[in-house]
């Protein structure tokens, strides 16, 4: 961005900035990213329940790819905001909203890496009930990201909205929460007699419930950003 451009950003007083419109677009930008993460990982979960071993490792590149890709990106978004932060009164809200962000994807390939290394070990066998359970907690983060795209597309048009998304994002927490209770019982059941079976799904599914928490985190920062718009 040229220097004329950033003053120009930094001179804009209105209740939504420039720079913080550009800020919004680029952070919709990583969670659509995260997004195809997520439903890589979904589909590699059922790549792995059917020992498809090589299927496995071809989503975990795809899926690193787009971490790395991610992170290049949140990179340039925080320079961004140190570049105008003049121009932004709650700079540290979108920092943190970055920052989780960035939690969020590395749960994301966290997962993935420990659903290659199950593959590695052979044919894993999952219950039909644990499958269940992580897919289920898989699709609640992809739902989560959908409704943090639906704000960030609300915030300066319908700020009032934000907060019935926000619950919603709320429950979807809850409801992951849940299933990651029963998915470490079921794990227990399932996994018991080989203890690096066991170790590893716990991880994976620690993963999967760590992802969720960030990604209520950046909900939550959005609803604070929301409350001063109303």
């Amino acid at each position: 961005m040229s220097e004329d451009a950033l003053r120009l950003e930094l001179s804009v007083g209105s209740s939504e900035s420039i720079a913080e419109s550009n800020i919004v677009e680029r952070v919709k930008s990583l969670i659509r990213d995260i997004i195809q993460g997520f439903r890589e990982v979904l589909s590699q979960l059922k790549d792995l329940s059917d020992d498809k071993v090589e299927l496995v490792k071809v989503r975990h590149e795809r899926i690193r790819s787009i971490k790395n890709n991610v992170e290049s990106n949140a990179i340039s978004v925080m320079e961004y905001i140190v570049r105008v932060s003049p121009a932004l009164i709650y700079k540290d809200i979108y920092v943190s909203i970055v920052n989780n962000i960035l939690k969020s994807t590395e749960s994301c390939e966290a997962t993935s890496y420990r659903a290659l290394a199950l593959s590695t070990k052979g044919s894993v066998e999952i219950s039909d009930m644990l499958y269940s359970l992580l897919e289920s907690m898989v699709r609640g983060s992809i739902n989560m990201l959908e409704d943090l795209d639906s704000m960030l597309t609300l915030i300066s048009v319908n700020p009032r909205k934000i907060g019935e998304i926000y619950n919603d994002i709320v429950k979807l927490e809850d409801d992951i929460d849940n299933f990651y209770r029963h998915a470490l019982i079921e794990v227990v059941k399932s996994c018991g007699s080989d203890a690096g079976t066991l170790v590893l799904m716990k991880e994976l599914i620690d993963k999967l419930e760590d992802a969720a928490d960030h990604l209520k985190d950046v909900g939550t920062n959005l609803k604070y950003l929301s409350l001063h718009r109303i």
